[in-house]
């Protein structure tokens, strides 16, 4: 789980996000004008483009349970980098910037092709 401070400039308040390492999933957020975290009841999609963050300490003490159901295999990146490949009924995702981008990379495929 990364814990994110928005710093982006523009003209509405930045908040404190609660995001999976990928970055494309949040689960909780704090106001910039509170200190409670407020939860979701299920996670949401989360959009980081165009916006800047910086990746602050959990001074909350929140912590998310984000083992995703089903099946799941830790493969090598091409650069020496682990990912984390899931599958759950059928749908499947990767912890690497190709599955968050575009929502397709080799270590899926590959994965696929073997099963």
């Amino acid at each position: 789980m990364k814990i994110l401070q928005e710093v982006t400039d523009w003209d509405v308040p930045n908040h404190i996000y609660f995001t999976n390492d990928s970055k494309d999933k949040i689960y909780a957020y704090v106001r910039a004008s509170g200190k409670q975290v407020e939860r979701f009841k299920t996670p949401m999609k989360f959009k980081t483009t165009g916006r800047k963050f910086k990746e602050v300490p959990n001074i909350f003490g929140y912590s998310v349970d984000d083992k995703p159901e089903g099946r799941t295999w830790t493969v090598a990146g091409s650069r020496g980098d682990s990912y984390t490949v899931s599958e759950n009924n059928g749908e499947w995702n990767c912890t690497c910037a190709g599955w968050k981008f575009r929502g397709a990379c080799k270590h899926v495929t590959e994965l696929q092709a073997k099963i």
